[in-house]
């Protein structure tokens, strides 16, 4: 499996993309704070993997120790621009603070899988 660390351009935030190797399920481990500055880097990663042709996504947000709405909204909205390709957004684990924000909105049964 191909891991590369991604130093966003938020040093409170680490992406972690993690391939298959059938090329499957692209997850993305996050590392740190996501909040309204750091979401966009995770925009990024995932922008430049769906324009890679990437088409499902899987996010791993154990290591995330801090989430706000905005960043579940934009979740939202990439879940959507996935869709519209035919691809797939899934929140496969949570931390605390992910669950406690996810629970606090109603999105858990949107967001997670």
């Amino acid at each position: 499996m191909d891991r590369v660390a991604i130093h966003s351009s938020d040093p409170r935030l680490t992406i972690q993309p993690i391939r298959p190797p059938n090329g499957g399920t692209l997850t993305l481990a996050l590392t740190g704070e996501l909040d309204v500055h750091s979401v966009t880097s995770l925009c990024d990663v995932a922008v430049a993997s769906v324009e890679s042709g990437v088409r499902r996504l899987r996010l791993d947000m154990t290591g995330v120790t801090m989430c706000d709405n905005g960043s579940l909204y934009m979740l939202l909205g990439l879940q959507h621009a996935l869709r519209a390709t035919g691809g797939a957004l899934a929140i496969a684990t949570t931390s605390a603070p992910v669950e406690s924000a996810l629970t606090a909105n109603g999105l858990s049964h949107l967001l997670e899988n």
